[in-house]
């Protein structure tokens, strides 16, 4: 009939359903972005590994909403510096949860800050992924709310033993940081170690920050073990690696990636000369997954680079976003119950989240397979089933020398 057939009030009544459409239309606000927090140390004694975690979360979100977001709306990292001490961490997850409205909390690198971290999260019934290992984080009732995306302490000394007897070593020392998670680390050593049958001549503590490490070398190295145990952080090591070099002591050293390698930061602290031989572990697949290749892809970094907590960090972005898919909902009371069936789940392994957001809408079976390595989590929230590589520092450059399975 068209507009001419049409009465007067007929067409008044259709201009103002039409006026009213737009409007409502124009009121209704965009889907709220979903918000996840990121408590990193971007100050303090974890600074050299804050900044990293920062660019891999937001990394991974940019990749993650440029290819259609979660559940039609985009992800928002929200970072906060948690100063690498408790106190500092507490106000700023706080924040996170009762002003920035974050459904999540990341990265929480110092474990020490993710134990003051954790009642706040579970009381708010938010969900928190750290990167801490202290056997703790993941004990006694978490609610379901806590998976951690690093190896526990009890995994790391075991690992380190295991290397360090299968490179022959026989009588072995330790020098530790004390810290919640290197401290996690030693007993577990020892008892590994002594029943490979090699034995522990001494434990010998330092401190973050001492101005020399000297009394503490020379007392740990004078005895010859075959190797050394030190679980560390870059500082402390390049410090102690220094002086090692300058006193000329043989022992072989084994330490973790991120301390060993971080990027190449530690071959630039001591020189190749000093880093020579330098034994470190993470667990693998870091450097040859194509995860990891696609971490290093949106992180801009070149291939073949080892960089464990902004990887971790990546898988924790991106698991959040399969487990917020998958549960068809931001809460995280709902989310958190899907996280383990995103990386436990029968189905081929996907490496891409984007890849994996879309088998969910289709309804398709899959597993992610991390970054940092292809792990499974138990039900206390703790990764299990992982390898462990072992790299040495050869002519200023890690190599992988082995694994531990």
């Amino acid at each position: 009939m068209g507009l001419r057939g049409l009465g007067k009030a007929s067409l008044v009544s259709m201009v103002v359903g039409l006026l009213g459409s737009a409007a409502a239309y124009a009121a209704t606000p965009a889907a709220a972005p979903i918000r996840i927090g990121l408590l990193a140390p971007l100050t303090g004694s974890g600074g050299p590994y804050g900044k990293e975690e920062e660019t891999a979360a937001k990394s991974a979100a940019a990749y993650i909403n440029a290819n259609g977001g979660v559940l039609g709306r985009q992800l928002e990292i929200v970072v906060a510096d948690d100063e690498t001490t408790p106190t500092a961490g507490v106000s700023a997850a706080r924040k996170l949860i009762d002003v920035d409205g974050v459904v999540a909390i990341t990265g929480v690198w110092s474990s020490a800050v993710a134990l003051a971290v954790r009642p706040v999260a579970l009381e708010k019934n938010v969900a928190l992924l750290p990167v801490g290992s202290a056997d703790e984080l993941t004990e006694g009732d978490n609610k379901g709310l806590v998976w951690r995306f690093q190896t526990n302490g009890k995994n790391w000394g075991q690992a380190f033993a295991n290397v360090a007897a299968k490179d022959g070593a026989k009588t072995a020392s330790i020098l530790v940081l004390q810290t919640p998670f290197t401290l996690s680390t030693v007993k577990p050593f020892a008892e590994r170690f002594q029943k490979l049958g090699g034995k522990v001549i001494d434990t010998i503590y330092f401190n973050p920050n001492q101005p020399s490490y000297r009394a503490e070398v020379e007392k740990i190295f004078s005895k010859k073990p075959d190797a050394v145990f030190l679980p560390s952080y870059i500082p402390e090591f390049s410090a102690i690696v220094r002086e090692i070099y300058r006193s000329g002591h043989e022992s072989k050293l084994y330490t973790f990636s991120h301390a060993a390698d971080s990027g190449g930061k530690f071959v630039q602290n001591v020189g190749k000369a000093a880093a020579e031989g330098v034994n470190h572990v993470q667990a693998t697949p870091v450097g040859n997954s194509d995860a990891y290749k696609l971490y290093l892809k949106q992180t801009q970094q070149p291939e073949g680079t080892i960089v464990a907590f902004g990887a971790n960090v990546f898988d924790e972005i991106n698991v959040l976003a399969l487990a917020i898919e998958k549960a068809k909902s931001a809460k995280a009371v709902d989310f958190t119950k899907e996280i383990a069936n995103v990386v436990n789940a029968q189905g081929p392994n996907v490496h891409d989240p984007v890849q994996g957001l879309k088998l969910i809408r289709e309804g398709k079976p899959f597993r992610y397979s991390g970054a940092t390595s292809d792990f499974r989590f138990a039900p206390n929230g703790d990764q299990v089933d992982l390898d462990y590589g072992h790299y040495r520092v050869l002519n200023g450059v890690s190599k992988l020398v082995g694994t531990t399975k």
